[in-house]
């Protein structure tokens, strides 16, 4: 049987955060409690999605933007299901919608001593930006970034 894409709904939250909890070069924070990635996927309904063989999650990526640029985070494939296009086609599903929305500049973030999301990423025509470097801004009392 195929693999099947679909939104990201919240009912897929339990089996995604146990896929990014499982998977290396995958960081959680408390912004990714079920609160606020329900949240998320609210406001930006229609571009998170998730990849499942039979009724199991086996891909899953959240996709939001702010009008003007897309982001995205936790591209995870299950182990089982690498090297076979899940990750591939959950991006090209992304970005796809959201051009349908005008926008057609996204971004993404991988942790610095990642090489296989690098090299992954860099087959898909993604590029590293020598020109940027991330800042964060906690509220007072956040103890994670």
């Amino acid at each position: 049987m195929p693999i099947e894409l679909r939104e990201f709904t919240p009912a897929d939250y339990d089996a995604a955060i146990a896929l990014w909890a499982g998977t290396e070069g995958i960081v959680l924070r408390d912004v990714d409690a079920r609160g606020p990635v329900l949240e998320y996927l609210a406001r930006n309904r229609g571009l998170s999605a998730v990849a499942l063989d039979e009724s199991a999650v086996v891909g899953a990526v959240l996709c939001g933007t702010d009008g003007r640029r897309g982001y995205l985070q936790h591209l995870a494939v299950a182990g089982s299901h690498r090297r076979r296009g899940v990750g591939r086609a959950l991006v090209e599903r992304c970005l796809a919608a959201l051009s349908d929305r005008g926008v057609d500049k996204c971004h993404l973030m991988v942790l610095p001593d990642n090489a296989a999301a690098r090299a992954f990423w860099q087959r898909l025509g993604w590029h590293e930006r020598p020109d940027v470097l991330v800042m964060s801004h906690l509220k007072a009392g956040r103890v994670t970034a």
